[in-house]
């Protein structure tokens, strides 16, 4: 029998979007170097057209144009998680629900691992993921209602930028959320029968609170398992019950071993019987050393979940905390984000232009029978040597059959 572990390395969201510390500053700092090379070559092609204020592409002495102060692969990740608090206040405002909150916000951190705030807006970018996250959660707004609620009259700007959010999140549309399993989670504490109904309730609320927020301004989601950020928020509402339900569910301890005959086996022994190799899977599944290492991922959860706790969503809307920490970071987006792809609008029409230039130069092209035997030869191999003693077919045959 499969473990619920096992399932879950199974999906798209264990196997695209899992990470340890080190491979997601990794790829993020990738990211940050690969948007400042294009554009520092954009802004090196391109005549000044900013403002007089405005140092961006601004001629040296020697007539090459200066390049930018770009972010920093920090910069940019105080910004995402800023335009993730905005993502859940315009949730908020649309009134949609939490899984649809969460997978919006999972799917603007994920398309921001391999690309910069520097390329795509993410202004236009956290509506987009707000409005895929319904579909992808089964609920299908009208498009023109659903941007007359953020007080825009073009559905275009989100439409441009649904295929890029589909092409950076690598078309992953499955998010697996930790709301379910703490609703089973609360199931399982009043199975026991010795906790007050509650504080069962007001540890489910806290922890709901502390899923609906903490996870999603972090990397948690990309580093832990929706089960395990479930105990590290039901840890964080209250430890005893996160820690009595660890240590219910992972019990088990073998039997004493000997060398008599008919015991399951002596130590170091290899298992014989399938009485034997059911005792080492209960060990392997729900043993105390599972229990032990279930028990430090969870701590470690909680400490990453601990830095943003609920109380923390005013601090990201705060005048203070947005002059102080944002509004400079915004400036020097400004100046240096990418020119040819800022607009999703203008970006999805240039390439639908070039997409369109490039089928009809293909229609206009003569025929050459050889050339096109060479490129087939190119990609398949060589023609294959006729078969001499192939049976003719007569022209005249049809076939399909004769006519009914």
């Amino acid at each position: 029998m499969a473990s619920e572990d096992a399932r879950y390395r199974q999906s798209s969201q264990f196997r695209l979007w899992s990470f340890s510390p080190a491979q997601l500053a990794a790829a993020r700092e990738k990211a940050n170097i690969l948007a400042q090379s294009s554009i520092a070559a954009r802004l090196a092609s391109t005549p000044n057209t900013s403002a007089p204020t405005s140092n961006a592409n601004t001629p040296d002495r020697d007539g090459t144009p200066s390049l930018p102060e770009f972010l920093t692969p920090a910069e940019e990740a105080t910004m995402v998680s800023f335009y993730v608090s905005e993502l859940l206040r315009a949730g908020d405002h649309a009134e949609v629900g939490e899984v649809v909150k969460a997978t919006g916000a999972a799917f603007f951190r994920r398309f921001y691992i391999t690309n910069s705030i520097m390329t795509y807006p993410p202004q236009e970018m956290l509506i987009v993921s707000l409005f895929f996250a319904c579909k992808a959660e089964g609920i299908f707004p009208r498009i023109g209602d659903f941007v007359s609620k953020f007080g825009r009259d073009r559905p275009d700007e989100i439409l441009a930028g649904e295929y890029l959010l589909c092409q950076g999140i690598r078309f992953a549309f499955d998010v697996k959320h930790p709301f379910r399993a703490l609703k089973g989670a609360s199931m399982e504490l009043r199975r026991l029968g010795d906790i007050e109904e509650q504080r069962i309730n007001a540890a489910e609320r806290r922890a709901r609170e502390i899923l609906n927020f903490s996870p999603l301004i972090t990397d948690a989601y990309f580093h832990y398992t929706p089960s395990q950020i479930m105990l590290a928020a039901l840890s964080l509402a209250d430890r005893g019950l996160a820690e009595r339900l660890i240590s219910h569910t992972f019990h088990y301890v073998a039997p004493p071993t000997d060398s008599g005959p008919g015991t399951p086996m002596a130590i170091g022994d290899a298992p014989t019987t399938r009485r034997e190799l059911k005792i080492e899977d209960k060990e392997a599944i729900i043993g105390s050393q599972i229990r032990d290492k279930v028990l430090g991922t969870v701590e470690a959860c909680r400490d990453m979940l601990a830095k943003e706790l609920p109380e923390r969503r005013e601090h990201w809307s705060n005048k203070a905390v947005f002059k102080a920490q944002i509004q400079p970071i915004r400036k020097k987006l400004a100046k240096c984000r990418d020119p040819d792809r800022y607009n999703l609008v203008e970006l999805q029409r240039a390439r639908r232009e070039q997409a369109g230039n490039r089928s009809d130069s293909e229609e206009d092209e003569p025929e050459d029978n050889g050339r096109s035997l060479e490129k087939d030869a190119a990609v398949f191999g060589d023609a294959l040597p006729r078969d001499t003693k192939r049976r003719k077919v007569v022209k005249t045959e049809d076939p399909f059959g004769p006519p009914l």
